[in-house]
């Protein structure tokens, strides 16, 4: 912990850049010819100074006697808290940048504060909470109990609240401390903007040659290939390729997954996809993250697949309505990891998904993309249900040319999930189904990203000319469960729950 004198400086005082230059010269300049005329705060014990760090410095350099004050005693450390961070942010003129900096500083301290307000309210014998201990800021981040990650949570939020940040502002903010601390420092000292120095630092990530993979000594291993063409050693699987079964009703209308490319480079920030291929539990499955990697070794998953007998009639009698669709367990959502036609994919891995798909006409393949222009001109499977995602605006235009061109699929269909602003189409005519859906809650890389539930008219609207367009509706259930704000079933609005003719 910082120390002017003989006094140690509250983190969340050292939070706050100090004062260079031309200011701090102004600050000495009006010490010598007024005096100090407010105070420097210390905490009621005397031992930490929690206001006035550039005062003190001035003082010294003017050579001006040092007038100081005490908090009261009834002062807990979330009140210090609070009074440092008003104080700096009513008398300093920091830019969003340096707020955001402040604010990613601040978060461990509000984590330590709450786990000493919890630990205040399990004991009998205290009545107030002590001071921040230096151990204690750092101690959140090595826990990783439920409660822990909870606290982590509203610490980020009051961290970013408390400042006027966003959290993915203040998140930003962490990934430039982390990744780049000369950045970070000219951020801090307002020479460089935030958004500039994020952009610096995915760059260098970017440049920065990566570790090789590790693998366990004997384990047999195969290589296989980003987008750039960069070798990454893989476990060699243990028995043929097969689809993955979504046990659950994870996707409702298909029974399988199967992920020949994972990975993408789209940066949509509600991504699930993305929350689980970075978590540490899954780093085996996913060695690189999020980045795109063509795994050769499931091309033959279509052809090693077996429907169970229970499923293996068309239409499946175990199976919910339409009678007359093919059973889900003859359907597969092909990368549902991945945008297998985003722009950085190589036509190579396209084309060799698609011989396989080909090959195994059997199965109904259901296929996703932001970039459905890339359909046109393909040789797509005629079971296919070929589908493209749009979430803003700019991609409704985009959508709509593209499937004027598409033919000889079983269904073509349009994702509007999440639905995060209202839509407005020309035509829905190209689309056999419509399916909306609400924005999940997940947990990406930089922070918590929040459940978002579109208003009721935007989602009517839709429906309305979906219908008027004879198209097939299909609600997501996640839908209802946003629609008061706390994940509860609302009991009165029924769901269209439709899907294409078999």
């Amino acid at each position: 912990m910082n120390k002017l004198g003989p006094y140690e400086v509250h983190p969340a005082a050292a939070a706050f850049p100090l004062i260079e230059g031309e200011e701090f010269e102004e600050l000495v300049r009006d010490i010598k010819k007024s005096g100090l005329r407010e105070p420097i705060v210390l905490t009621h014990d005397q031992t930490k100074l929690v206001d006035g760090r550039n005062r003190y410095r001035a003082c010294e350099v003017a050579g001006v006697d040092m007038v100081f004050r005490q908090l009261g005693s009834h002062y807990t450390e979330p009140m210090v808290l609070d009074f440092i961070v008003s104080a700096n942010l009513a008398r300093r003129h920091l830019n969003p940048g340096q707020l955001a900096m402040v604010g990613a500083d601040l978060e461990p301290i509000y984590a330590a504060a709450i786990k000493a307000e919890e630990s205040s309210r399990k004991s009998t014998s205290l009545n107030v909470v002590g001071p921040i201990e230096e151990s204690q800021v750092t101690a959140p981040d090595r826990e990783q109990s439920p409660a822990a990650d909870r606290n982590k949570r509203s610490a980020a939020a009051k961290a970013a609240k408390a400042v006027g940040a966003s959290r993915t502002t203040t998140a930003k903010a962490k990934a430039v401390q982390r990744d780049a601390p000369d950045l970070a420092a000219e951020v801090r000292q307002g020479k460089l903007s935030l958004d500039a120095a994020d952009k610096e630092r995915k760059q260098r990530v970017k440049n920065d040659p990566k570790p090789e993979q590790q693998v366990k000594p004997g384990l047999a291993t195969l290589t296989l290939y980003t987008h750039e063409g960069k070798p990454v050693d893989y476990p060699s699987p243990k028995s043929k390729s097969t689809f993955n079964e979504q046990k659950g009703m994870g996707i409702s209308w298909a029974a399988w997954s199967w992920n020949p490319v994972t990975g993408c480079l789209h940066g949509c920030e509600y991504c699930y996809a993305r929350e689980t291929a970075t978590k540490d539990s899954y780093a085996p499955w996913f060695p690189v993250g999020f980045t795109p990697l063509f795994h050769s070794e499931r091309l033959s998953g279509p052809s090693n697949t077996v429907i169970p007998a229970l499923h293996r009639d068309r239409p499946c009698s175990t199976c919910p309505p339409p009678s007359n669709s093919p059973c889900r367990y003859h359907r597969v959502f092909v990368c549902s990891m991945a945008d297998l036609y985003g722009r950085w994919v190589p036509d190579e891995w396209i084309a060799q998904v698609h011989a396989s798909m080909l090959a195994s006409p059997q199965w109904e393949y259901l296929l996703l993309t932001k970039f459905p222009s890339r359909y046109v001109g393909l040789e797509l499977p005629p079971s296919a249900w070929v589908g493209t995602s749009v979430d803003e605006q700019k991609r409704v235009r985009i959508a709509e040319d593209a499937f004027r061109k598409i033919d000889g699929v079983k269904v073509k269909w349009l994702s509007l999930e999440p639905l995060r602003e209202p839509l407005e189409f020309s035509d829905l005519s190209m689309f056999d189904w419509v399916v909306i859906g609400a924005q999940t809650e997940t947990r990406q890389p930089t922070g918590v990203v929040k459940g978002f539930a579109p208003p009721f008219d935007w989602v009517a609207r839709l429906v309305t000319q979906a219908r008027e367009s004879g198209c097939r509706v299909h609600l997501k259930p996640n839908l209802l469960n946003l629609l008061d704000g706390n994940q509860r079933f609302v009991p009165g609005m029924q769901l269209p729950d439709e899907y294409p003719e078999g």
